[in-house]
């Protein structure tokens, strides 16, 4: 096994687990974030249609980036849905800006949609953020169908998030 397969092993693993314990849209007994997600779940609908508008309700309700992370991680992994039918009709002419207002108007997209919009959020909550595109490996298989996951700062330490699949697809 070369040096490059392990650390791609070992950063998919990392990332899977880090997506696993955030992948909780809908609070469970004995979900830590309960509390967090039952507040961000219940925005409501005329305030869920921008960017800001989302960001300003986690801030109101939420005081350190570790729980607004997990707000923003949580309303979309609740909220937006995987688009299966648009999932290989890619528009490479399309701005960011539009695959955000799309997102959030039909509350669906693919993997670019969700981290994007992830990403977006915690910008508007003054928490970095970026987007990290690349493919994934399950069963010692790396798909040829390209990824787009999210990473964001808390504390000062850079955390891997996957809305895509934290919101089970």
């Amino acid at each position: 096994m070369s040096i490059f397969t392990k650390i791609t092993t070992g950063f998919l693993a990392v990332l899977i687990g880090i997506s696993a314990s955030f992948a909780q849209a809908k609070p469970a007994a004995g979900n830590p974030y309960q509390a967090i997600d039952k507040i961000v779940l219940a925005l409501p609908a005329a305030d869920a249609g921008s960017v800001q508008n989302i960001g300003a309700y986690i801030n109101q309700h939420f005081t350190n980036d570790a729980d607004k992370t997990r707000a923003a991680f949580a309303w979309v992994t609740g909220n937006i849905s995987y688009d299966i039918d648009n999932m290989f009709a890619i528009n490479l002419y399309e701005t960011k800006e539009d695959k955000l207002k799309k997102a959030l108007a039909y509350k669906k997209g693919i993997c670019e949609h969700f981290a994007l919009l992830f990403t977006a959020i915690c910008k508007e909550m003054n928490i970095e953020a970026c987007t990290i595109d690349g493919f994934t490996k399950q069963n010692g298989f790396t798909d040829y169908i390209p990824h787009v996951w999210a990473a964001a700062a808390i504390d000062d330490k850079w955390y891997l998030f996957d809305p895509t699949w934290g919101s089970g697809y």
